[in-house]
């Protein structure tokens, strides 16, 4: 007689199909992850050669037709190899439970919907979980330090790897900068300075910008400070307009607003500050520039993944090996790499004590 776990076994559930289920379960959506900051840039194996080039670009001297030409100097390049990290979670789903739902005595088309139903309700928390992590990785790249759960253990010190040291937190005195002069002072402080090095590096693009993230505190003085209040309540004001106007215009869930060539996001993390600016701190970083932040997808641990390029998700399912099954085990995993290539564009604030 078969049994009501080998249903699982059925060719609904392969690794393609398996993909959309999960795919189709909801997920934690963060900040960082709805930017898109990140270049996907799947790899095989599991570790990341990155190639650095001083790629200074300098200006020609004119010659005399005849006499030699001005010969290049060759980019000085140093190899670095980082290794993309595995997340992986199981769940399990007993043959009781599967009782009714995947009876033999129901149509087949019927079972297989029933167990792909309890198969999504089991992953979804599982992909709640990766998303949640994948943020907490986008969050440490953007400030150059990528750390693991626990909040302690350092996965990656990007500004180690390049050999910079990590810049200092800028005092910013809110109450001492008059009104007319904050814009300026953050152009200078903080636009230029990057700008000045994403066009040194060769990063620089047409369409790129630059973020801020900002604590509650830090949020709360720039909103009330004289010289921002008034830009605020215009854009607030465009945005009802463009609500009440066009009703499919989807509300802004978090505070943003732009100001003196800097994009202001009220970072909204997580509740117990797994995932949190500090209160009255803010972070830098370019969006758009090239080749500043990437994600690399390293390969999966089985013998058909592992020789192929690296996917985002992995989820498997195996079932119970013994001549007496009683449960069939779901795997998601994931080997990303969320890394900053370019430390030197990073910079972080705080409110002056």
């Amino acid at each position: 007689m078969e049994l009501s776990l080998d249903i699982l076994r059925n060719d609904t559930f392969s690794y393609v199909n398996l993909q959309r289920v999960a795919g189709n379960t909801s997920y934690v959506p963060q900040t960082l992850g709805r930017m898109q900051l990140f270049t996907p840039r799947p790899i095989i194996g599991e570790i990341v050669h990155l190639y650095e080039e001083d790629s200074t670009v300098r200006l020609v001297p004119t010659t005399e037709r005849g006499t030699p030409d001005i010969r290049l100097i060759p980019d000085v390049g140093r190899m670095r190899a980082l290794k993309t990290t595995r997340l992986a979670q199981v769940t399990s789903v007993r043959a009781a439970e599967l009782i009714g739902i995947a009876n033999t005595s129901l149509a087949e088309t019927i079972r297989v919907r029933n167990a792909a139903n309890l198969l999504t309700r089991r992953t979804a928390r599982m992909k709640s979980n990766l998303e949640k992590t994948k943020e907490l990785h986008r969050f440490g790249a953007i400030q150059g330090k990528l750390l693991d759960a626990d909040g302690t253990t350092v996965i990656a010190d990007f500004f180690d790897q390049f050999g910079l040291p990590q810049p200092a937190l800028i005092d910013v005195d809110f109450p001492n900068i008059p009104e007319e002069e904050l814009l300026q002072f953050f152009q200078d402080t903080f636009l230029r300075p990057i700008s000045i090095a994403l066009e040194d590096g060769g990063r620089a693009t047409a369409g790129m910008y630059l973020a801020s993230i900002c604590g509650d505190g830090w949020w709360a003085k720039l909103m009330t400070h004289p010289g921002f209040r008034e830009i605020y309540k215009l854009q607030m004001q465009a945005q009802a307009v463009a609500r009440a106007t066009n009703p499919l215009v989807v509300p802004n869930m978090w505070m943003e607003v732009d100001f003196a060539g800097v994009r202001w996001i009220n970072y909204q993390g997580t509740r117990n500050n797994e995932i949190a600016v500090p209160f009255n701190e803010c972070r830098f970083f370019p969006v758009g520039a090239e080749d500043v932040f990437n994600v690399y997808w390293g390969s999966g641990e089985t013998l058909e993944d592992a020789v192929e390029e690296g996917r985002p998700e992995y989820l498997l399912v195996r079932p119970d090996v013994r001549p007496h099954p009683e449960f069939v085990d779901a795997h998601l995993r994931s080997y990303p790499l969320y890394a900053c290539t370019f430390p030197k564009a990073l910079m972080r604030a705080r409110v002056k004590p």
